[in-house]
């Protein structure tokens, strides 16, 4: 009997569900809401075909949710389960000071980089999510750590919450890229956040990249990457929509490490 396996990231605004293939290939992927036990059901019957027992692995940086979702995985009938709560629990080279203070996002995300970019390094990893995070590996492919930023949409909400006028805004919600300034509020708003998210990541990465050589590899990922890293990098910017999901099936099922 073949054993079905799952790859679950929870991360702080929404769930990101895929299924393996028997070659360890992320086959179907989709984003859901975060805490829904419905939508839990209706991911886990589109992923999986039939009565199968099935494995997981998962990576969290939202502890309650992962808790009730590991709970309501086990009631039904999923495991064995490995988890991925920290970057200590992922193997990889690294410099930091304190992994099991890290995220494991995100040291999920340099693994399944470090093997995507075809050499070591030097690169640079960025997730455009609830928060922005931008990684630094070195010639030899060590993870020296990085950056965390806000993203733009909580930002919106922090300017929202924390004025007593200023409305919430989706700077990244359209396909219109806003301009550079706004005659009003809301597109001052929607200048302020967009621009502002792609300076940040723009000085983040030419900071990072000082020292570094050759010219880094550059790989994004997150919600908010087509929008973002376009105008960062350019046309040709790399953009891997499963890179979490893609390390926790290297990580927790030893699925192949692809190169290009």
């Amino acid at each position: 009997m073949s054993l079905d396996r799952l790859v679950i990231d929870v991360g702080n605004t929404r769930l990101k569900w895929g299924r393996l293939d028997s070659n360890g290939r992320i086959v179907d992927s989709i984003a859901t809401v975060l805490d829904d036990q419905g939508v839990w059901k209706t991911s886990i019957d589109r992923l999986i075909a039939g009565p199968l027992p099935v494995a997981a692995a998962i990576s969290s940086v939202n502890p309650p949710v992962a808790d009730r979702l590991g709970c309501w995985l086990e009631r039904s009938g999923i495991g064995p389960i490995r988890w991925f709560r920290s970057a200590a629990e992922v193997s990889l080279n690294h410099r930091l000071d304190a992994p099991e203070r890290t995220g494991a996002d995100r040291a999920l995300s340099v693994l399944a980089a470090y093997h995507l970019a075809g050499q070591p390094g030097p690169g640079i990893v960025v997730q455009c999510g609830t928060a922005i995070t931008v990684e630094r590996l070195d010639a030899d492919g060590c993870w020296l750590g990085g950056a965390i930023a806000i993203g733009p949409a909580l930002a919106s909400r922090a300017l929202q919450s924390g004025t007593a006028q200023l409305p919430g805004v989706s700077a990244l919600g359209s396909d219109r890229e806003p301009p550079a300034w706004g005659a009003s509020t809301i597109p001052a708003l929607e200048a302020g956040l967009f621009w502002g998210t792609v300076g940040a990541i723009r000085e983040l990465i030419s900071r990072q990249g000082e020292g570094l050589e050759p010219r880094p590899w550059v790989i994004w990922t997150g919600g908010d990457a087509p929008k973002l890293g376009p105008r960062v990098s350019g046309a040709g910017v790399r953009i891997e929509p499963d890179l979490v999901l893609m390390g926790v099936a290297m990580a927790g099922f030893g699925a192949p490490r692809p190169f290009p």
